[in-house]
């Protein structure tokens, strides 16, 4: 499994994402806009990933780098995105109606702006770092477009945020502890360089050196 999904997690992933523009084109009529949501962001994620991982590619070094992890088993970490890729787009399709778990799928768009733009502040090369580019026109404008419609038609209740974060953060979370662990690193530790990382020179310094 590690070394299939080593191997074969960005095909998948892109898989998804034209299974998702075959499924908008046929269906769209039919699709009230609360399981279009999630189905677009698959396409936003599968774009996304063609630039975190190919086209420059280097995403996933760069975050090596800023938290001192060393990923022993870099499939099964890509196996977790994909898992967690699944949760958060397939499950909101799937139970139309609800607006908390569109809202958490919408949110994905607004933490990789800030997650992008950490990572390129320790970037000895450029102030980019891969990925960015499609986080801010792709994945972004798809967020603000759907909050907009969610807010527009008066969907939105304060306790939904609670229940969106709920449903995004935990898994997230949860999903990097055990990433982390399996690769005999401690995620307090993780945390803490990645938080270096992005607020200390000392941090940043480490990381370009990492880099280079």
């Amino acid at each position: 499994m590690d070394k299939f999904m080593e191997k074969y997690s960005f095909f998948i992933t892109s898989l998804l994402g034209i299974i998702a523009v075959i499924g908008l084109f046929i269906g769209w009529d039919g699709m009230d806009m609360l399981k279009k949501l999630p189905i677009i962001y698959i396409v936003a994620l599968a774009v996304h990933e063609i630039e975190e991982l190919k086209f420059p590619g280097g995403f996933v070094e760069m975050v090596t780098a800023m938290t001192g992890l060393k990923l022993k088993k870099l499939g099964l970490a890509k196996f977790g995105l994909l898992m967690f890729t699944l949760y958060a787009t397939i499950i909101p399709t799937f139970i139309s109606g609800y607006v908390w778990p569109v809202m958490a799928t919408l949110f994905i768009g607004i933490i990789e702006i800030f997650a992008h733009l950490a990572a390129a502040r320790v970037n000895p090369r450029k102030f980019y770092s891969p990925g960015m580019l499609t986080a801010i026109v792709v994945q972004f404008p798809v967020a603000v477009y759907g909050f907009y419609y969610l807010f527009s038609n008066q969907m939105v209740k304060g306790i939904y945020w609670l229940y969106a974060f709920i449903f995004l953060l935990v898994p997230l979370f949860g999903l990097q502890a055990i990433i982390v662990k399996s690769n005999g690193e401690k995620y307090g530790e993780f945390i803490n360089n990645a938080r270096k990382a992005m607020l200390t020179s000392e941090g940043r310094k480490k990381t370009m050196n990492r880099i280079k």
